[in-house]
C-alpha cells in the first residue's frame, strides 16, 4: 500500500498542472503484493518548480534534479526527469539532462521491474514489459545488458540480491554479462558492495544468491568475501530462519569454515563498523565452541553461558543453533535456555546483595582485579550452586575465596 503523505504530493504537483509517478521499486513491489518502503517519485517539474511548490524541501540532489521533501512526517525524493549522459566511473553520471517523457527517463533505470511508473489512479507506464517480467519471474536489464553494468557496476551485485529477495531467474544475456564485467567491481566503493551483500544475506533465497555469486565469480575482486560465498553456499538456505543481519553473516561465516578472527577479518575488509564486526566474531567463537553438529540437536548447558553472556546474547545463540538443526526442528535447547533462566535465583551481578566497594571494606584489602574475580564467582554461586544472595553469605564465600587465592599464591611462591 502507498502511504496517503505520498499520494498528497503526486497530488500537489498534478494540481499545478505537471505530471507525476510512482517509481521504480514502490511501483514493483506494489504489483508484487509486498510491503513497500522506499518511496520514490518522478515528475517533469523542474527542480526549481519542486522547491516552490514545497516550502518544507531539501536539495540532498539538486545536480542530479532530486528534491527531498517533506509531507507530514515523511519524507520523499522527487526527482525531475532525466537522462544521463557518459559514466566516467563505472558508478555515476558526468552530467544528467532534464527531460519531459517519462519513458526517456524510465530507459536509464537498471532492471526492467524497476522501470516501471505509477500514477494516481493506478495506471501503469510499462515501456520494457516489467510488469511481464514480473510474471514470468525474471530479472532482465533495461535494453542492452553490457551498457547497464558499464555504466554503473554496482549493478552487477544488485541483479543477483534481486534475484536473492525474489526468487527470480536471471535472462540469459543478462546473466552473461554478470561474469563478463565482474572486474568493474574493482571500481565501486567496498563499503557499497556490502550494503547490497547484506541485503542478499538478509534476502528470501540467499542460498541462490550465494549460487549466482560462485557462478560468475562476480566477487574476484574481493576473494575473501568470494570463498566465503562459495563455502557457505551449501548452508546458505538456513539464513532467513534468523533475525538479524549479523546473526545471518555470523553463520555463512561459520558454514563456510571462518574462525573467529577471520570472521572478524572478512567484516573489517568489508568496512563493517566495529560494533559489528565484534559482535559476530562473538557470535562465531561460541558456535565453534559448542560446536554444534549439522542437524544433530545435543543438550546444551546453558548455566555458565548466562553467567557469562547474559539472557539476550544466549537467546540470539539458541537462534543460531536453531537454524544449524533446521531439519530436526528441535526446540528442547530453547526449553532448557528459558527454564535455566528462570531458574536463576541471581540474573546479573547487579543484583548480589554486596557490591565491590562492600568487598574491599569487609575484607580490608586494597582495590585490585581481585574484585571482579571474587565477585564473579559469587554471581556463579549464588545464581547456579544455591549460595544464598545476603549479605553475610557473601562476604563469608569472598573470603573463603581470597583465602584459597592466597594460600595457592603461597604454594606457587614455595615451590
Amino acid at each position: 500500500m502507498i502511504k496517503e503523505q505520498a499520494m498528497q504530493v503526486l497530488r500537489r504537483l498534478e494540481d499545478a498542472g505537471f505530471e507525476a509517478f510512482f517509481v521504480g521499486g514502490c511501483v514493483r513491489d506494489w504489483l508484487l503484493g509486498r510491503t513497500v518502503h522506499d518511496i520514490d517519485i518522478c515528475t517533469n517539474a523542474h527542480p526549481s518548480d519542486i522547491m516552490q511548490l514545497f516550502p518544507r524541501h531539501y536539495p540532498t540532489g539538486l545536480q542530479h534534479g532530486t528534491i527531498s521533501v517533506m509531507e507530514g512526517s515523511d519524507i520523499f525524493e522527487v526527482t525531475t526527469y532525466r537522462t544521463e549522459g557518459k559514466y566516467d566511473d563505472y558508478r555515476r553520471p558526468s552530467e544528467v539532462a532534464f527531460v519531459t517523457d517519462i519513458r526517456q527517463d524510465l530507459a536509464r533505470r537498471d532492471f526492467t521491474i524497476n522501470a516501471m511508473a505509477m500514477d494516481l489512479k493506478g495506471r501503469i507506464v510499462d515501456p520494457f514489459d516489467g510488469r511481464r517480467d514480473l510474471r514470468d519471474r525474471v530479472i532482465r536489464a533495461v535494453g542492452d545488458a553490457d551498457t547497464r553494468f558499464q555504466e554503473d557496476a554496482l549493478r552487477l551485485v544488485r541483479a543477483v540480491r534481486f534475484a536473492a529477495a525474489l526468487g527470480f531467474q536471471i535472462e540469459a544475456s543478462t546473466y552473461q554479462a554478470l561474469g563478463k564485467h565482474a572486474p568493474l567491481l574493482k571500481s565501486i566503493a567496498v563499503e557499497r558492495i556490502r550494503d547490497e551483500l547484506t541485503k542478499l544475506v538478509d534476502s528470501s533465497f540467499p542460498d541462490e544468491g550465494c549460487r549466482l555469486l560462485d557462478e560468475t565469480n562476480l566477487l574476484g575482486s574481493l576473494p575473501r568475501i568470494a570463498e566465503v560465498f562459495h563455502c557457505g553456499r551449501e548452508d546458505a538456505w538456513r539464513l532467513p530462519r534468523l533475525g538479524s543481519f549479523l546473526q545471518k553473516w555470523s553463520l555463512l561465516f561459520y558454514a563456510a569454515g571462518q574462525t573467529d578472527e577471520s570472521a572478524r577479518q572478512a567484516a573489517a575488509s568489508l568496512r563493517m563498523s566495529k560494533r559489528e564486526r565484534e559482535t559476530i566474531k562473538a557470535f562465531v567463537s561460541i558456535l565453534h565452541e559448542l560446536s554444534p553438529a549439522w542437524d544433530q540437536p545435543r543438550p546444551i548447558d546453558w548455566g555458565k553461558l548466562l553467567l557469562r553472556y547474559g539472557w539476550d546474547f544466549c537467546m540470539q545463540v539458541d537462534m543460531l543453533l536453531q537454524a544449524i538443526w533446521s531439519r530436526q526442528n528441535d526446540r528442547e535447547s530453547t526449553r532448557t535456555l528459558i527454564e535455566t533462566y528462570e531458574s536463576m535465583p541471581v540474573k546479573s551481578l547487579g543484583e548480589l546483595a554486596v557490591t565491590g566497594s562492600e568487598l574491599q571494606r569487609a575484607l580490608g584489602r586494597e582495590p585490585g582485579s581481585w574484585i571482579g574475580r571474587v565477585l564473579q564467582s559469587l554471581y556463579e554461586q549464588t545464581a547456579l550452586r544455591g549460595l544464598p544472595n545476603t549479605y553475610q553469605a557473601l562476604i563469608e564465600a569472598a573470603k573463603k575465596e581470597v583465602e584459597a587465592d592466597e594460600d595457592q599464591a603461597g604454594d606457587i611462591k614455595g615451590v
